[in-house]
């Protein structure tokens, strides 16, 4: 065979090759959304990024093996790859990786989330809950103490807080400033 030929079918294996290798790096992008939770702008951005490099790649095969100049070949070569990857390893390289991930480095996190994780939760929330228990007993055992030392004296509720009740004598000497305090200004006309 002559030289043009085989640079042309070496170019169709790179085209088809390149064709296999977009679509196994979008499923590798398939299988860590599967993984990880995605915002869905966060997939928007990873979508531009994906097709913003296939376009690279694309370009750099049309630059060095055909000299810049687009060819169907080409064109019909990445997808012919794209289908071929899709029929055979496509259908189940998903699939089978999440299945083992998870079979293996999921069990361990579920494993920590539930156990450890989980254990220390319940130690802290029982620590909590007897130290409110011992801060409510100390509550009510000061406001014990202040009902006992109130009982006898005058002007405080039995919580030992002092009343807003004042004496008699208070009460007059208030209202008798607020009289006089009205008493400067001059009433409403009308």
């Amino acid at each position: 065979m002559s030289r043009e030929i085989v640079r042309e079918w070496h170019f169709w294996l790179a085209s088809i090759m390149t064709g296999v290798f977009m679509a196994f790096a979008y499923d590798l992008l398939r299988l860590l959304r599967r993984l990880v939770r995605h915002a869905r702008i966060i997939v928007d951005l990873e979508d531009i990024l994906y097709w913003t490099a296939c376009f690279g790649l694309s370009f750099t095969l049309l630059y060095y093996g055909n000299n810049g100049v687009i060819r169907f070949a080409a064109v019909l070569g990445a997808a012919v790859g794209m289908l071929f990857y899709a029929l055979t390893a496509g259908r189940f390289f998903v699939k089978w990786c999440y299945f083992v991930i998870d079979q293996t480095i999921g069990r361990f996190f579920r494993f920590v989330r539930h156990f450890i994780v989980g254990r220390i939760h319940k130690l802290i929330r029982k620590l909590f809950s007897k130290i409110r228990l011992t801060c409510a007993e100390k509550r009510h055992k000061m406001k014990l103490y202040f009902q006992k030392a109130a009982k006898g004296r005058k002007g405080e509720t039995k919580d030992g807080r002092k009343s807003k009740k004042g004496s008699k004598k208070q009460k007059r000497q208030k209202s008798k400033k607020t009289k006089e305090k009205n008493a400067a200004v001059p009433p409403c006309q009308e």
